[in-house]
Parts: C-alpha cells; structure tokens; sequence
C-alpha cells in the first residue's frame, strides 16, 4: 500500500463504522426491495418511513467510511477489481443523491419527480449487484485465514452490522402491528326503511358497493357448496337476469331454483343467503369518513388548483343546493324520506351510502355533507352502465395511514403519499374517468323498474343519449369524436402532481351560474361568471379547437327582406343551429329552467311595435316565438310543477334542439294603419321544431322609414314560478335571466 495513502485513524473505529454502514446499507437495499415488490399495506407505508429516515441517518457513517476506505486503498490493485470498486463508488453516489432527492422532493416540495424514482431504483439494485461482487472475495478470504485476536472483534462487528440490519425491519413491524384497522363499513340503523326490497338499501338510486362483506361471505360460501361448473352455471344465470327481478339476493333464489341440486344443498344455500340478508343489514353501509375530506386535497400543497375548482362547481354544492333540498322535502312529504334515495345516489352520495337516508325527516339529518360528490367519491367509481339513476360501483378506497388527521399525522401522510404514490395514483387516477360512459351513471334518468306507476317514469332528462345521437359523436371514427370530457373537464393552465404544468378542469362548467354566487361559495362569483361566458360558447378549448365549432353555443339568425312597403305582409323567419352543444340545447332539468326567443319590432322614431318574450315581464315565455323546456304532469293529468319528477308520467310540451341540429321560426306581421299592435289569432304549426304567428302592428305616421328586427335568444336556470312554488311568494332567490346571442335586422319603409 502506498505510504501517502495510508490511514491513520483508529483500526477498531474504522472497522466497527465499515459493519454500521454495511449493516445499514443492506437495510436499506432489502427494505427498498420489499417496497418496490410488496403490496399497499400497512406493513409497506412504514417501511417507506423507516426507510427513509434511516436513509438519512446512514448517510453520515456511509460518507466517512467511503471517505476512509477510498483513501486507504492499495493503488497496486488495477484491472477488474479497480474499475469494479469505481463502479461502485459512484452507483452508490448516485443511490444516495437520487434517494436525498426523494426524501427533500416528499418533505418540501408537491410531488416527486418520476426520473428520481427509476434513477433511485436502478441505482440501488446495480449497487446491490456490486457490493456482493466486491465482498465476496473479501468474505472468502477472511473465512480462509487463520484466526488471529482480531478475529473476535470482527465478529462482534459483524454482530452489529446484523442488529442495525434486523433492527429496522423489527420496528417496521412493531409499529404495522400497532395501527388498529379503521372499520369501513357500518350496520343501517334499526330504524333503517327497507321499503323497496331488504337486498337493495339504496334503491331507487342504482349505486351499489363494490365487494361489501356480505357478499365476500356469501361468495366463499358458495363456493364450499357449488363445485366450479355449478358456478359457472350459476354466475351466467344471474348475468342474464337484470333488475326488474328484483335485488342480488331475491335474483340468486331463483337462479338457485332453475339449478339441479339436492334439497340437502339447497337447503344450505338458502341458509347462506339469509345470513348475507342479515350481515347486509349490520355490515352494508359505507362510514360516512371514508369518501369525505376532499379539503385535504386542496390543502396539501398537491391538488390546490384542482380543489379551488371543484368547491364552487355543481358538484361540489349538489348536496346543499338550497333548490335540491327544497325539492327533497318535497319528495319526502309526498312519499317519504326513502324515496329521497332516488336522487341522493348522483347528488348526496355520501349520505344515501352511509345509511343516513334512513325514513327520517330531510331536515333533521344527523348527517350533515357540504361536500356533494365528493372528490372520493368520484374518483372511487371503478364501474358504471348507460342506464342512468346513479348506475355506478364504487370501491372504497384504502386511505393511507394518517389520512384525515392533523398536526404531524399530516405531514406524515402528505410524506407517504409524495414518497410512495403508487397507492394514490391506482386508485383515483382511472382510465374509468376519460369515458363518457363515466357520465352517463348520473347525467341520465330513466324509469325505475319496479315502480308503482301505471304509465311508467317520464324520462325528466338525458344527456348521455342525446351525445351519443348528437352531432359530436362518430361511433366509426373516434377521433373525431368529443367526449363529455373534452368539453367540460378542458386542460387548463395550473401546476399539479399528476399532469405538470396543466390539468382537467374540475369547474365542470354547464349551466348553474347563480347558485354558487348565491350561496356566497368561495370562488363562487367566479364560478358563475365563467358559467355565462360557458354558456355563451365564448371560452375556447385549444384541444379541441381542429373539431369543434366556433362563435355562441346556438347561433342565430334573422331571415327578412331588406325593404318593405307599408301595408306588406312580411316574413321573418328566425333560423337557430345548436352549434357547440354536445348534446340537446337546454340540458337538465327542463320543467325548472326555460331558454327563449325575445323578439322587439322597433321603429327609427324609437317605438315599440311589437315585443314578444319580454324578459320584464311577468310570464315571458308565454308570448315567445320559441320557449325550450318540457310541461311534465302526473297520472291524474295534473301538471308536476315542483319538479316532482317522481310523479311525472308525461309531458303535454316539450321541445329542445339537438346536438347539431337546426329549426327555423316563422313570423309573418303586417303593417296596415290600426290602432295598437296585436297577436293575431292565426297559428299554425307545420310539423316539429316549426311555429308561425301571425302578428299585426301599426305604422300610423309617414315619418316611419325603418324597422329594427332584434332577436335574443334568453335562458334562465330557474323560473321564477318553479321557485315561488317552491319556497314561498316574494322569495329573496332569484335566478338571473341572460343573453346567450343577440341578432338584428334592419328593414327599410317605403311608403305606400
């Protein structure tokens, strides 16, 4: 050995440093392993803790024993073995600088860059690799030599090397062992309304739990009883059974009977089937705990944007939208509180699947939920169907240790969810999420199998359907195709984990623009100003720009001739596209909200001669050329004015615009010297989306050289007679009335 190079420094300290940093090197390579190959568990979040503070801990005797090491090495020693130690010297550099990085990324910052990751593990399984090519011969050697007093010492060395190797992996498990798991489910209350079918809690609503207790038990049961042809038969029998047959259990009875079995079995299976029934009843309802806290979200410096987007959107307020809860007071003084069930499944999921919709009154809910669809429970939906009513599975999602707590617990969950967001990213991060078929679970009503109504439910509303029909959906040819997505979730500038420096929108803009105002939500008056540029079609989606249309939502045109003589008749025809809209113009909710037609003939002396769907008006919508909503009434012919879609079986009107499509409204006035300006009592309808009046006005002065056709088309998500019915005459809540697109027409006067 060269003298230069020789240390001086203590043998005993130089060993006894060489077996801690072996012992806490081989810690840390075993422990990285088992984090990289384990499932999410317990047992796998505090290995990702214990990890990295002994990471942390090591690095300090790791860099003094490298130091003194490289600086007492035999600079005789070339070739393989010199190039192998190199190698060596700088994997591990890298290893220990990557998984610093890791750790300050998840201490300090929002999320952990991905190449840090694949750079940490590479490193560490080369250096693995290098270590015992480098210790091997080493090890050799000293079990080859004779035994000298220093023998003795290394073994105790070695010793310690071993508890500074156990020792970590024993704590991991001490403190796994010490967390008491959470209970995800809990029973419904002993006052619970089973009044549809004791196997369907939820329904109306069509939400259902993925894989909920009694369903484990009854499929291991079934199992123990049915050989694997048996249930093959079994599961093809149910598959081919649908709802109207009634819940899972009452389906499964009579799958049951259609097979071949002994009564001895059957008489087994019908045992287990009714010990699901009660195992439901005390095991079928979700903790309310489990699907809230979407404010954690926003305030762990990871989803800030996304969360500041979702509070004042109408998911984030369905549940406590004033207008929402009136209607289900409605409800259920009409037909009772679990009735309610039918509209809580899409806007108060949290409350219908944690039990709370239980026959008690609306109004005295012990379960109070300001979070509407929660960010939890959007983002646990793992399946869904086309058949609308809340259609959807949901997986309730396996929270990290220290979700939901303050203090240091937070920092410590925010510290595993950055340093290991695998978990995280699998389960709320699904392709589920990019379909519109996603949609369709809420954003379509159909009716309900099983109801009690002669006639059957009224569709109320049905986006999905009418998208999938519409101009923007090309089943052939997909990339032409705009999904739901595209639309309402566009990519907007924001710095978040997941997307980098852009994200979805979560403002799922559509067409409330007054509520989160009303209800002063933080970020509410922006809301709703972004609603009404929305609805005018004047927020642009670069993604989407190359297939989408320009200019408002529904264009609009006036169709007249350029001159006139007094005393013509004359046309005027107002021709409408549903330009942009992915599915019918208006959506939702067709008996509360009305879109309309005002129409205003003016002369250049500045009077009004005639004016139609007058906004001012007590009931505008009564003389408008066009009005687009639906006129719902009930099985005794009754109209349904409280949106009591419950007892809707038809519509005496109806009338929207579909996607793409187009309609034109002919008005045909005359201009004879009389006294005041009148509707005619001619009307004529020449078939679908086509409407004439006849309208009659005076022009009783010479002076008259110009008329000034002007046409806005007008919408208003609440009419005022809906929400006087609703809450009470002389109600403070008003929903504003604005213009979606303006146009004129000027028309010059010849005289006669």
């Amino acid at each position: 050995m060269n003298q230069d190079n020789q240390d001086t420094s203590h043998p005993d300290v130089r060993s006894l440093l060489t077996w801690i940093a072996s012992g806490l090197l081989t810690y840390l390579l075993v422990s990285g392993g088992l984090i990289f190959w384990l499932p999410f568990s317990t047992y796998t979040q505090y290995s990702v803790i214990v990890h990295s503070v002994v990471g942390v801990v090591a690095l300090l005797p790791v860099v003094i024993i490298v130091v003194l090491h490289w600086r007492r090495r035999d600079s005789s020693i070339s070739g393989g073995s010199a190039a192998l130690a190199k190698a060596s010297l700088a994997i591990l550099t890298v290893d220990i600088v990557s998984g610093l990085a890791i750790v300050l990324q998840s201490v300090f910052g929002r999320a952990v860059a991905d190449v840090w990751w694949l750079v940490h593990q590479v490193a560490a399984l080369a250096f693995g690799i290098t270590l015992i090519l480098h210790l091997l011969p080493i090890v050799m050697r000293y079990a080859s030599t004779p035994s000298t007093p220093r023998r003795m010492a290394r073994r105790w060395f070695l010793a310690a090397a071993a508890v500074l190797f156990v020792a970590p992996l024993a704590v991991t498990d001490w403190l796994s062992r010490q967390v008491e798991s959470t209970p995800e489910f809990q029973a419904f209350a002993a006052n619970y309304v089973w009044r549809y079918d004791a196997d369907r809690p939820f329904w109306p609503s069509r939400a259902r739990i993925a894989n909920p207790p009694w369903e484990r038990e009854l499929r291991a049961g079934l199992s123990a009883v049915l050989d694997e042809g048996e249930q093959e038969v079994l599961h093809a029998s149910m598959a081919e059974s649908d709802e109207s047959q009634g819940g899972p259990l009452e389906r499964l009875r009579h799958a049951i009977s259609l097979m071949d079995l002994t009564p001895g079995r059957r008489q087994q299976i019908d045992e287990l089937v009714v010990a699901a029934g009660e195992s439901m009843m005390q095991k079928g309802a979700i903790r309310p705990e489990r699907l809230l806290g979407s404010e954690s979200c926003g305030s762990s410096g990871c989803h800030d944007d996304i969360y500041r987007e979702w509070l004042p959107s109408a998911h984030g307020f369905a549940a406590f939208d004033p207008l929402f809860l009136d209607v289900q007071e409605a409800l259920a003084e009409a037909s009772g509180s679990a009735a309610t069930r039918t509209c809580a499944g899409c806007h108060d999921p949290v409350t219908l699947l944690s039990g709370a919709r239980d026959g008690t009154s609306i109004r005295g809910d012990l379960l109070k939920v300001n979070e509407g669809v929660s960010c939890l429970v959007c983002h646990s939906i793992v399946e869904t169907d086309t058949e609308g009513n809340g259609g959807y599975v949901l997986q309730i999602p396996e929270r990290y240790l220290f979700a939901g707590r303050d203090g240091s617990a937070d920092f410590w969950n925010r510290f595993l969810i950055r340093s290991y967001p695998r978990q995280h990213i699998e389960s709320f991060a699904r392709p589920l999420h990019e379909e519109s078929e996603f949609c369709a679970a809420c954003h379509k009503q159909t009716g309900t199998p099983g109801e009690d109504t002669p006639i059957g439910l009224a569709q109320e509303q049905n986006e999905y359907d009418s998208w999938r029909e519409g101009h923007w959906h090309h089943e052939d040819e997909p990339e032409k195709t705009i999904s739901c997505r595209d639309c309402h979730m566009p990519l907007v500038a924001g710095a978040d984990p997941i997307d980098g420096l852009q994200h979805r929108s979560h403002r799922a803009l559509g067409s409330n623009m007054y509520i989160p105002a009303m209800l002063d939500l933080p970020g509410g008056a922006e809301q709703a100003a972004q609603t009404i540029l929305w609805l005018r079609g004047e927020i642009d989606i670069p993604e989407i720009a190359d297939k989408w249309a320009d200019g408002p939502v529904v264009a609009m045109s006036i169709v007249a001739p350029d001159e006139i003589e007094s005393g013509e008749l004359v046309n005027v025809a107002l021709v409408l596209h549903n330009n942009k809209t992915g599915h019918d113009f208006p959506a939702g909710p067709l008996d509360i909200l009305s879109s309309w037609i005002e129409l205003k003939v003016e002369d250049n002396l500045g009077r009004t001669l005639l004016h139609l769907g007058d906004p001012a008006g007590d009931k505008p919508t009564l003389d408008a050329p066009v009005v687009y909503k639906a006129d719902w009434y009930d099985k005794r012919g009754l109209p349904v004015d409280r949106h009591d879609i419950w007892e809707v079986v038809g519509s005496s009107y109806k009338h929207t615009l579909a996607s793409g499509g187009v309609e034109s409204i002919e008005i045909a006035f005359l201009c004879p010297v009389i006294a005041r300006p009148k509707i005619s009592e001619s009307f004529s309808e020449d078939g679908p989306g086509e409407r004439k009046s006849d309208v009659v006005f005076s022009i009783d002065n010479e002076s008259v050289t110009e008329l000034t056709v002007t046409a806005r088309l007008l919408y208003r998500k609440a009419d005022p007679e809906f929400i006087n019915k609703t809450y009470a005459l002389g109600s403070t809540i008003e929903a504003p009335t604005i213009e979606l697109n303006m146009a004129t027409h000027i028309i010059s006067v010849r005289p006669r």
